[in-house]
């Protein structure tokens, strides 16, 4: 299974596949159903949507936050919309990326993903809480229907850690002699389904990425002695840092600090001292430009080339100064493209440059 680190970026690589060549002003259930191969994905999409409208209700104090009646009704009402709900461009890929992520995370760690996505934040789920938290359960589903229907048939009225941990095992060993699939055949097959890629294929990718992590790391550790001590900073292994500390983090859900959870600010905390002038170039993030304007660029600038777009975005965020921009955009815009779109454009890219 690949590390942590090649996970996100092979889920940076499948979001950019997916969301290439799809501009919608607003992203209703249609459009991402057409879009997103996976119903995992588009299970957490709306689920973390479905947690930020539960959240305000929940913070107004208009209900007993553990009354699993309310919430099994919200839920209902909730998937009931789903179809109603429409979210901005301008925030889809941030809940795309969250929900894929999740979801490999799910279907590669099914063990410890689950558990966090239950049990984050409290020890035991009342059942009408734990089916409201099922229902976005694609992945492994069959672990959560087993569990509840354990729980009902000895009539306990909660789920709990240690329930899950003793009966997750068992409930894995039971699916493989029924189904006569193993785990690892269920995970390839999902897997596949999802990216649309043979096992192989999808291997080879990730020993990529895992290679480009290693060249970097190691280029990082060869560095100089500032640049060291940054790493050691980050990755809490200074002088500085207290053994005992690490362990009395809280853990969190990433699907439910996906709005609140601002890592700049975090950094900007951390590191007080003037950045250098190569770090604080921006990238451009495509999602940044209103849809109408990405389809103008598109069409006047790249003749309707959505691939060429993105590539051409991508060697621009590599340019170190205005100049080496300039150079790229002579080699492309040529005097055949509208002027006053091209002049838009350039005027965009070089607000990469500009101080701030």
């Amino acid at each position: 299974m690949p590390s942590l680190p090649t996970l996100e970026k092979y889920t940076r690589e499948l979001q950019h596949s997916w969301l290439t060549g799809k501009i919608y002003p607003l992203w209703d259930h249609k459009a991402l159903s057409e879009t997103i191969p996976s119903p995992q994905v588009l299970r957490l999409i709306f689920f973390q949507v479905d947690v930020h409208f539960i959240k305000i209700l929940y913070d107004a104090r208009f209900w007993d936050v553990q009354d699993g009646i309310v919430l099994e009704r919200l839920g209902q009402f909730l998937f009931e919309v789903h179809e109603k709900i429409a979210i901005p461009h301008v925030q889809i890929s941030q809940f795309l990326h969250q929900a894929l992520y999740q979801s490999l995370l799910m279907l590669l760690r099914p063990e410890d993903s689950l558990y966090n996505y239950f049990f984050q934040h409290r020890k035991a789920l009342n059942l009408k809480e734990f089916t409201f938290y099922s229902q976005y359960v694609v992945y492994f589903d069959f672990v959560p229907a087993a569990l509840l229907s354990y729980a009902h048939r000895q009539g306990l009225q909660v789920i709990d850690e240690a329930l899950w941990r003793e009966k997750f095992g068992r409930i894995i060993k039971a699916y493989e002699e029924e189904t006569q699939e193993s785990i690892d055949r269920y995970q390839r097959r999902c897997l596949e389904e999802m990216v649309r890629q043979n096992w192989e294929r999808i291997q080879e990718r990730w020993k990529a990425l895992a290679a480009t992590e290693e060249e970097v790391i190691g280029s990082i550790l060869t560095s100089g002695d500032e640049d060291k001590e940054v790493l050691k900073n980050l990755f809490g292994t200074s002088s500085g840092t207290s053994e005992g500390s690490q362990g009395d983090t809280p853990r969190r859900n990433p699907l439910l600090s996906a709005v609140e959870y601002e890592p700049r600010a975090i950094l900007a905390a951390k590191f007080q001292e003037r950045p250098r002038r190569a770090d604080i170039l921006r990238r451009f993030e495509i999602e940044n430009i209103p849809a109408h304007k990405q389809f103008l660029f598109i069409q006047r600038l790249f003749e309707g080339d959505v691939e060429a777009f993105h590539q051409v975005i991508e060697q621009l965020n590599s340019a170190k100064s205005a100049a080496e921009a300039q150079s790229l955009l002579n080699r492309w815009l040529t005097d055949k493209t509208d002027p006053k779109v091209r002049e838009e454009f350039r005027q965009w890219v070089f607000s990469r440059f500009s101080e701030k």
